[in-house]
């Protein structure tokens, strides 16, 4: 007898979308196929293979770990559910009267927390965090009539004493992928966070200007809500002008240059440091944490770790530590020099207007450089997980010049620190007036439609979520409401009906598949 036993996502990875939330979940569905089947044999007739289901335990189980010279090795279990997909009774499994292997499939659909942090795996060499899910499937059966066991073989005589009840497991990783928002068939609109920074906030130690005209500028800083970690460049719109300022100061006071950089920052702490994400999110218990309950498949180190953690855990009371580098490019300073007249505060005392900058910085996925050796030292999203987080920021500098009444030129830089956020944008769906396209160009080139699942992609015959639902959870009404019903003419009855739309020209069926 051969039995064996797979799981089957009904896609690739698990998307959430949005900020994560403890008070959403998302749905993973799928199928544990068991196949049972048995083997031919020269010498005697082919009997055929009987068991008893006892149990499928399915477990989606989630894990994060850090690995890091300065602290070490700790791990934690994010989340774990397990499901019972038998049936409530004991269920016989047969293959008789089949020659092909017979396959049985269970289907599951596994409520998913909207808090977990994306799929995240170690750096090279092993080092920094990783996190990973999985889906660990234990069947559990008795043999009642197993074709291996003839009459004058040696298992025969050893029956009485061999256990009929066996078990089998398999795994299969679960990547989860998280995007700022759901996927729309048209452009959304850039969204914009505004940072208004005036006062002594903006004012630097040691600066020369006067402070009580330091304090009068006022600068608005305005980037995209989200950055797409695929992206190459970063929007950046500066508004300048000064506030309550005397015209005789706003005259002296210029412009000179701003400077700009993209810092990430990757934060590693230890298990012991979790009770601040802790009060946010639920994890599991002490009882379900290593070394109680070991993870599916930890580091190769943790083994080592649990076992003489007092002699490899470093001696340093530091909980965490940080790395962080630039994201510019290369070449790229990140400097840039205003050109003409400089003096743009000098009507802000009749009129303050804000004087805009516009500008695209361009960023590198690589850093720049690097204050430790534990980062992955490429561009990530942002996000945070029990152990480890990354984190960006804009740090900007605006330079002024101010021309003292000695005709000494002061200056001072202003500077301040702006929060960014990477993200993953998700693919585009494909445009509403594709699938009567392609099912008009099937019937005209194939005559039929048996060709449509390879040619759509994964549920692009179906609505987006979005557009059905809003944010919670509330039927969207129907701008454009179906007519009211009307009883068919016995004219129209006798007409041929075709539901699809033709087109009368092929360049329009090309135009249409290709959108």
């Amino acid at each position: 007898m051969s039995l064996s036993i797979d799981i089957v996502p009904l896609a690739p990875s698990l998307d959430l979308y949005g900020e994560p939330r403890s008070s959403s979940a998302f749905s993973l569905s799928g199928h544990v196929g068991i196949a049972l089947s048995s083997p031919y044999s020269v010498f005697e007739r082919r009997r055929p293979a009987r068991i008893l289901l006892q149990s499928v335990l399915l477990t989606f189980d989630g894990q994060t770990e850090v690995f890091t010279e300065k602290l070490g090795y700790s791990g934690i279990r994010l989340y774990s559910k397990t499901v019972d997909l038998a049936p409530s009774e004991p269920l016989e499994l047969t293959d008789e009267g089949q020659d092909e292997p017979c396959r049985w499939n269970l289907v599951f659909d596994l409520p998913i927390p909207g808090w977990l942090p994306a799929s995240h795996d170690f750096a090279a060499g092993d080092v920094g965090a990783s996190t990973q899910y999985f889906l660990h499937a234990v069947v559990q059966f008795l043999v009642l009539d197993d074709q291996q066991a003839t009459p004058w073989s040696f298992s025969t005589l050893c029956s009485p004493f061999r256990a009929r009840a066996r078990s089998i497991q398999t795994r299969k990783t679960i990547t989860l992928r998280r995007f700022v928002e759901p996927p729309t068939d048209e452009p959304a609109p850039v969204g914009l966070v505004n940072y208004l920074l005036t006062g002594p906030k903006l004012a630097s130690e040691g600066a020369q200007i006067p402070a009580d005209v330091v304090s009068k500028i006022q600068v608005l800083a305005s980037v995209p809500k989200h950055l797409d970690v695929c992206d190459n460049v970063l929007p950046l719109t500066l508004r300048l002008r000064t506030k309550d300022l005397e015209d005789e100061h706003c005259k002296r006071l210029q412009l000179k240059q701003f400077a700009v950089e993209i810092i990430q920052e990757e934060t590693f702490r230890r298990v012991t440091d979790v009770s601040v994400y802790q009060t946010q999110y639920p994890l599991p218990s002490a009882d379900c944490q290593p070394p109680n309950k070991p993870l599916l498949r930890a580091h190769y180190m943790g083994d080592m770790y649990n076992k003489l953690g007092l002699f490899l855990n470093p001696s340093s009371n530091t909980t965490s530590t940080t790395c962080s580098g630039s994201l510019l490019s290369g070449g790229d300073s990140g400097i840039y020099y205003l050109t003409g007249d400089r003096h743009i505060f000098a009507e802000d005392a009749e009129a303050a207007s804000w004087y805009t900058l516009e500008t695209s910085i361009p960023f590198a996925h690589e850093l720049k450089s690097s204050l430790e050796g534990d980062g992955e030292s490429k561009l990530r999203p942002s996000g945070t997980s029990p152990m480890y987080g990354v984190s960006h920021s804009l740090k900007l500098t605006v330079q002024c010049e101010y021309e003292m009444p000695s005709g000494e030129l002061a200056d001072a830089d202003l500077k301040f620190t702006i929060p960014l956020t990477f993200g993953r944008v998700a693919p585009p769906l494909p445009p509403r007036d594709i699938l009567p396209a392609l099912y008009t160009a099937m019937r005209l080139t194939h005559g039929s439609y048996p060709l449509m699942p390879e040619l759509l992609p994964f549920g692009a015959n179906l609505p987006a979520y979005s557009q059905l639902f809003d944010s919670q959870g509330n039927r969207k009404m129907d701008a454009t409401p179906l007519p009211l019903y009307s009883p068919r003419s016995s004219s129209d009855s006798e007409a041929p009906v075709d539901l699809l739309p033709a087109f009368n020209e092929k360049q329009d069926i090309l135009n249409a598949t290709t959108v």
